[in-house]
């Protein structure tokens, strides 16, 4: 008699074994199939050598309004961004102590000028007395010095006022330049103390149109830097969009930052798109030296390290009398998709894109890396029936 329940057993274990077989070879096949590689075409451009800075771009001319006087802000009239012109009024302090002083100053003028007039009228009575021997000398000089006094604290009084209503007009706080308010550093009923040094109330930017940068240059490369030199920027706002400018002053006094020597190189910027704004830090390369119409690849061609065993041949170099920095190792792909090694002339970087003298064709694809490296390759699966 057949056991069937023992033969439908064998069956479904050599399934399972075949099964399990036919997973590992195809999991295999894939491990070890052929490496796909990222591949750039080498092409003829430009490209720019210079120095890397980084900086802050600032309005030109900037003002900081304070204030002359002490007292209480009775009104602000502009906030931030406002456009102001010369003379716009931005604030006012209370002025109620000041209109105080002048009318006590006002009094003693009026005083001042009581006592003048009957000082001088005394003096030139007494002169023609004099004149006629009715009084003494010693009288006559004693009523002049009476005089000249009462003229000197007439003098005084119209100093003091004078000086006071020109106290009151500080009350009203102007802008002394057309443009932007920067920065607002005070509210209505806020307390300014003007006696020991003038407080900061606005920021005021002269013009956004034209900005500067104040990068910051380290003693090794300052000496490539000089007036006039072109600028190429980029601000984390619009990372993809590259900005120019021009060298405007080197300054000669150094910044020592934790025994790093640097020097400021100003920056001149054309803002009329009003897309930079102050405060915006500029990744910047001072273009130290160009050239146009050159071959240039990827560094990343450059930096590109294969195993050897993915390499299919070499391809020699030929010794030419170029000009040349260094020499370098980039790859490209042989019609069977291995690797083939070149050594090539190098030339100027910008730190994206690198000049190749000689030893690459013009159009070729390099390759710069290997495609998802590490993760697409599957291991064999492994499965065991106990």
């Amino acid at each position: 008699m057949i056991n069937y329940s023992a033969i439908n057993k064998k069956v479904i274990i050599w399934i399972g074994i075949f099964s399990a077989l036919s997973l590992s070879i195809i999991f295999f096949i894939n491990d070890s199939s052929e490496l796909s590689w990222k591949t750039e075409l080498s092409f003829v451009g430009s490209i720019d050598e210079g120095v890397s800075a980084t900086g802050t771009i600032n309005p030109k001319n900037t003002v900081e309004v304070g204030t002359q006087i002490s007292g209480i802000i009775e009104g602000v009239f502009v906030d931030y961004n406002d456009q102001v012109e010369v003379g716009t009024l931005l604030a006012i302090v209370d002025s109620s102590i000041i209109d105080a002083n002048i009318e006590q100053l006002e009094a003693s003028l009026s005083a001042a000028k009581a006592v003048f007039k009957a000082s001088e009228s005394k003096y030139a009575r007494e002169k023609r007395l004099q004149a006629q021997n009715f009084i003494s000398m010693a009288t006559l000089e004693t009523t002049e010095k009476l005089f000249l006094e009462s003229k000197s604290r007439l003098a005084l009084a119209q100093a003091e006022l004078k000086r006071e209503k020109r106290n009151k007009t500080f009350t009203n706080i102007t802008s002394p330049i057309s443009g932007v308010v920067m920065e607002k550093k005070i509210d209505v009923g806020q307390t300014v103390a003007a006696r020991f040094q003038t407080p900061t109330l606005f920021k005021i930017a002269a013009d956004l149109n034209s900005m500067q940068i104040e990068a910051l240059v380290s003693e090794a490369d300052i000496g490539q830097v000089r007036q006039g030199q072109k600028v190429k920027f980029f601000v984390d706002a619009f990372f993809e969009e590259l900005f120019e400018g021009s060298v405007e002053l080197i300054r000669l006094e150094p910044k020592v930052e934790q025994g790093v020597v640097n020097y400021i190189v100003v920056i001149n910027v054309d803002n009329k798109e009003k897309k930079l704004l102050p405060g915006m830090t500029a990744q910047a390369t001072i273009v130290t030296s160009s050239k146009n119409e050159v071959q240039l690849i990827p560094v990343a061609a450059i930096r590109f390290k294969p195993t050897k065993d993915v390499i299919a041949e070499k391809m020699k170099l030929d010794k030419k009398d170029v000009e040349s920095k260094k020499v370098a190792t980039v790859y490209s792909l042989s019609n069977h998709g291995r690797l083939v090694e070149h050594d090539v002339h190098t030339g100027m970087s910008d730190g994206k894109f690198i000049e190749i003298i000689d030893g690459f064709e013009i159009g070729s694809r390099v390759v710069i890396g290997e495609v998802n490296a590490n993760k697409d390759r599957r291991r064999p699966f492994r499965f065991s029936i106990r």
